[in-house]
């Protein structure tokens, strides 16, 4: 992002902020592959907003001179470029086996003994079957990187995805890029084994009512899904302060170890950002707690012991005995940032929105038997109405004779 903010210092034009010129240059520009400022003026923008042809163009000056940016010694790149350049490369290579079979078809399929005895032997399809797992997060350039990487068919790729899930802003038609999954034999996977129904109620309660695109410009909803376990419904609980929630956490947690022996690493602390984590960290670790504990990093914990703490994205993927998710507050869970765009750019804002229900959706529903949910001040938006009103007080727990079990009903 710092290079955006120096890109549009450098440029004086500060219309745009860098996260939607970021987001501009991953969803649309990469996306769709636009090379020259009249393949951007053509481009779709379906769900970005209105932007009028004099505003695509000084967009578009500022797309070249951050790709200037990056080319300049030493050179950068991103993951988003690096996608992108793999994407062409496949397509190049897919093109080449193309060339290739017509090649042999036009001299009668035989071996072309002075053809092939150079790399155009090697030249076939890469696979002849890929399985995408998590496919909601996937970007427009990584669908092209795949659709290239094999020869369409039948049982050409074979994907799995939870448009609830969705935690990036990666927006696409598959249909554009050549996968087509219309018509085709589909199946909707209602039954959970992870979580119980009591979970799984608060958690699908965050989403609810909200319209999720499919992959292929229709939508999904949860209608039918259901869970197999049975279990303690989720705790709420409310602090004044967010010391005072950090503090209740780490008494919770004790308890839960204490008095039902789950085991530190069992347990999972869901936060909202890096900076929470450290604090949430240094209070387990500190008197009268002296908790273990570790962070989640970007392949799993940092170490095989204590409390796992981390961002919501850090939780993608894994699951814990008992989860307990910090920082529900209103002004974080949406952040307030996003109601800058709530007038000048609604279709950002509900994007930003719901991305904020999915994330929320996602920390939840890792926990196995217990969700305790807690926030400081007034609690998210997108909790239950009630959820304020049947809080436990944080500040009641401290002094007191201790939380109620986790074997309570």
């Amino acid at each position: 992002m710092n290079l955006w903010h120096t890109v549009c210092t450098e440029a004086g034009e500060y219309t745009w902020d860098a996260d939607f010129l970021d987001a501009e240059f991953k969803h649309v520009v990469l996306a769709q592959g636009c090379g020259t400022l009249p393949a951007y003026l053509r481009a779709d923008r379906e769900g970005r907003g209105r932007l009028q042809r004099a505003e695509r163009v000084a967009v578009w000056q500022l797309v070249e001179a951050y790709r200037a940016r990056l080319a300049e010694p030493p050179s950068h790149t991103t993951h988003a470029l690096i996608a992108d350049r793999a994407a062409n490369l496949e397509a190049h290579h897919m093109a080449r086996v193309a060339e290739q079979a017509r090649y042999k078809e036009e001299h009668g399929g035989v071996d072309l003994i002075h053809r092939e005895a150079g790399s155009g032997m090697w030249l076939k399809p890469r696979y002849r079957h890929i399985v995408v797992d998590e496919a909601q997060d996937l970007s427009a350039a990584h669908w092209r990187m795949l659709r290239a990487m094999v020869p369409k068919g039948l049982d050409d790729i074979f994907l799995v995805g939870d448009a609830h899930q969705r935690i990036y802003a990666h927006r696409v038609v598959l249909g554009r890029l050549g996968i087509h999954t219309r018509g085709r034999a589909s199946r909707r996977l209602t039954l959970n084994y992870r979580t119980t129904r009591q979970i799984l109620g608060s958690a699908t309660g965050l989403v609810a009512g909200e319209r999720f695109d499919d992959l292929d410009d229709e939508t999904d909803d949860l209608t039918g899904y259901r869970s197999v376990l049975t279990g303690l419904a989720p705790q709420f609980w409310r602090a004044p302060d967010h010391q005072t929630e950090m503090r209740a956490v780490a008494s919770l947690i004790a308890e839960r170890h204490e008095r039902h022996g789950t085991p530190y690493e069992a347990m999972a602390v869901s936060v909202p950002d890096g900076d929470a984590a450290a604090r949430m960290a240094f209070t387990l670790q500190s008197p009268p707690y002296r908790i273990p504990a570790c962070e989640l990093g970007k392949d799993g914990p940092r170490s095989p012991d204590g409390v796992r703490i981390g961002t919501r994205y850090r939780f993608k993927g894994l699951e814990f005995q008992r989860v307990f998710l910090t920082g529900v507050s209103e002004g974080q869970i949406p952040h307030q940032r996003i109601e800058a765009h709530r007038i000048s750019d609604p279709s950002r804002y509900r994007q930003e929105e719901q991305r904020a229900r999915s994330v929320l959706f996602v920390a939840a529903t890792r926990a196995r038997d217990e969700l305790v949910v807690t926030w400081n001040g007034r609690p998210s938006r997108f909790l239950p109405d009630d959820a304020a009103r049947t809080a436990y007080s944080a500040g009641e727990l401290l002094p007191g004779d201790g939380p109620p079990s986790a074997s309570a009903a």
